[in-house]
C-alpha cells in the first residue's frame, strides 16, 4: 500500500526529494507602470536573469499596472515580507530613510551623465545600503527620468503660468513644497488614481517623465506638455529582507547581480525611447513646448529656498555635490 501511494504521489508531482535537489522558490514582483513601459520590460528582464543565475531555483512572476497595489502599498508589502520585489519611485522611501529626499530636490542634476554619477556614486550607493535597516534590500536604480508638466489649461511658458494650477504630485513633502514655491496648488495622490483624477478634472495637471506620460495615456485627458525638466527622478528595485535572508549566499549574490544588470538595461532602454515617445505624444495631439533658458532660470530661482531647506535637513552641501557630479 505504501509503495502504491508513493507511486501515485510521484506521478502527480506531489513529492520532491530534497537529497541533492534545491526546492524551487517562487517570488512575486509588483510595479505600477504598464507592462509595455520600460519598468515592465525591466521587471521581466530581472525575472529572466534571476532564473538564469540561480539555475532555475528562483522563479519571479511579474505583476504590472498596480495589480498588486499602489506604490506605497507595494512598499509596505515588501517590508512586511508578503511581497518579494517591487519597483517604485525613490520618493516613497523618504518616510523610511530621509536621505532619499536628495533625489527629489529640484534641478539637482542637469543631464543623464550627472544622474548616473549621483546614482552609482557614493551618495546613491550609501542610500541603497541603508535600506537593510528598514527591512528592505536595495537591488538597483532604474530610470524614471526628467519630470515635466502636462495640463489641460494652457502651455507653461513662464513661471506665472503655474499660478493656481491644481497639480497632482507624489505623496512627498519635497514635491509639495516645490510646487507651492512655484505658485501651483499641489495635490498629493497615488499614481494609480491619477488618470481618473485628470479625466474628472479633479486636478488640472500632473508631472512625470515622458515614459509614464505615454504609458499612462495622459494625452487622452491632457492638452499641453511643457518641458520643465524640474526633477530627475529614479526608480528603485527593492526586495524583502525577510525573504532575502532565507536565501543561500550564492542565490543572494545572483539576485543582486540580476538587480544591477536589469537596472542598467532599463536606464538605457528608457533613454533610447525618449525621443520616440515625445514624437508619439505629439502624434496623439499633445502640444509640446520648451521653456526658454531665461524662464528655466526663473523656475530654478523660485525653488532655491526649497533646495536650501532640505539640503540643510539632509546635511548636504549642494554646491559641492553638484561640482562632484560634473
Amino acid at each position: 500500500m505504501r509503495k502504491l501511494i508513493l507511486n501515485v504521489l510521484l506521478a502527480t508531482g506531489a513529492v520532491v526529494f530534497s537529497t541533492g535537489v534545491h526546492a524551487q522558490m517562487v517570488a512575486k514582483f509588483g510595479y505600477g507602470a504598464t507592462e509595455d513601459h520600460p519598468q515592465g520590460v525591466a521587471a521581466r528582464k530581472f525575472a529572466d536573469l534571476v532564473k538564469e543565475k540561480t539555475n532555475g531555483r528562483i522563479t519571479v512572476n511579474t505583476f504590472g499596472s498596480g495589480k498588486l497595489g499602489s506604490d506605497p502599498s507595494l512598499q509596505s508589502q515588501v517590508q512586511g515580507g508578503t511581497l518579494e520585489f517591487m519597483t517604485g519611485p525613490t520618493s516613497n522611501l523618504v518616510g523610511q530613510i530621509k536621505g532619499f529626499a536628495l533625489f527629489d530636490l529640484p534641478y539637482l542634476v542637469a543631464n543623464y551623465k550627472e544622474a548616473d554619477a549621483l546614482l552609482d556614486g557614493p551618495q546613491g550607493q550609501a542610500l541603497l545600503a541603508k535600506l537593510d535597516s528598514v527591512g528592505l534590500v536595495g537591488l538597483g536604480y532604474q530610470e524614471n527620468g526628467f519630470r515635466s508638466i502636462t495640463n489641460s489649461k494652457h502651455p507653461i511658458t513662464k513661471l506665472e503660468d503655474l499660478a493656481g494650477l491644481k497639480i497632482r504630485v507624489i505623496q512627498n513633502p519635497v514635491f509639495i513644497d516645490t510646487f507651492k514655491a512655484l505658485g501651483a496648488n499641489p495635490v498629493p495622490m497615488p499614481y494609480t488614481e491619477l488618470y481618473g483624477a485628470l479625466e474628472s478634472r479633479a486636478v488640472d495637471a500632473q508631472e512625470n517623465p515622458v515614459g509614464l506620460i505615454a504609458s499612462g495615456k495622459f494625452y487622452e485627458v491632457q492638452k499641453y506638455y511643457s518641458l520643465t525638466g524640474h526633477v530627475y527622478s529614479p526608480f528603485i528595485v527593492i526586495g524583502s529582507k525577510k525573504w532575502f535572508d532565507k536565501l543561500s549566499d550564492a542565490d543572494k549574490a545572483a539576485v543582486r547581480e540580476a538587480g544591477i544588470e536589469a537596472s542598467k538595461f532599463m536606464r538605457q532602454l528608457e533613454r533610447e525611447q525618449e525621443v520616440k515617445l515625445r514624437a508619439s505624444l505629439e502624434a496623439e495631439g499633445l502640444k509640446i513646448n520648451e521653456l526658454s533658458p531665461e524662464e528655466l532660470a526663473r523656475l530654478r530661482e523660485a525653488v532655491k529656498p526649497v533646495v536650501a531647506k532640505y539640503a540643510t535637513e539632509l546635511g548636504v552641501d549642494i554646491n559641492q555635490l553638484q561640482s562632484s557630479l560634473k
